[in-house]
């Protein structure tokens, strides 16, 4: 299975375009949208992105999208796995519930992985956190810190900040198996 996941769009037209034809290109059986799909509700054409994108969608709110955003993903063909476990061949995406799963989708990463801000902070979420070291999902998707796009452990499980934030990176590439094996794609 391939997972193409990517976060921080903030609803501007070149990261949605972006994300389109990465999509088109990689043709993935699932794409994960890790939040800010909008910016404070602005750019709602990224939510068209929902209803357009090929195989299982996987999507989420973050901090700078809206209330309405997430009854949007709601009545799109995009699942929120805040709302329930979505299975597919096997593999559960879950959000921030307490239950085992494969791949957690979270909009902000771990404290201490992946989170660190220019000025050095980390602003990760300690709740993420304890819940990885708890659970041991195989695999985190988040997104949030624009400076800190990359893949790290965290125990036994991979941590991929797959922002395009920092408009150098397009999102990652996750090709599930044994061990999932995750790329960043530059943009």
């Amino acid at each position: 299975m391939r997972i193409f996941a990517t976060a921080d769009l903030h609803g501007r037209p070149d990261r949605v375009e972006a994300v389109r034809r990465a999509a088109a290109e990689l043709q993935p059986d699932v794409v994960i949208l890790a939040g800010d799909i909008t910016h404070a509700g602005k750019g709602t054409e990224a939510l068209a992105l929902l209803d357009e994108l090929p195989g299982v969608v996987i999507a989420i709110p973050g901090n700078m999208d809206t209330f309405e955003v997430d009854g949007t993903i709601g009545r799109s063909r995009a699942r929120n796995p805040n709302h329930g476990v979505i299975e597919h061949d096997g593999v559960r995406f879950c959000g921030l519930r307490n239950e085992p799963c494969d791949v957690l989708v979270v909009h902000e990463p771990p404290y201490g992985v992946l989170d660190r801000t220019r000025t050095g902070q980390h602003i990760g979420s300690r709740s993420v956190r304890d819940f990885v070291l708890r659970l041991r999902p195989r695999l985190v998707v988040c997104g949030h810190v624009h400076e800190s796009p990359g893949i790290k452990p965290l125990g036994e499980t991979t941590v991929v900040n797959c922002t395009m934030g920092d408009d150098k990176t397009l999102g990652a590439l996750v090709t599930w198996g044994h061990e999932p094996r995750v790329d960043l794609l530059p943009r």
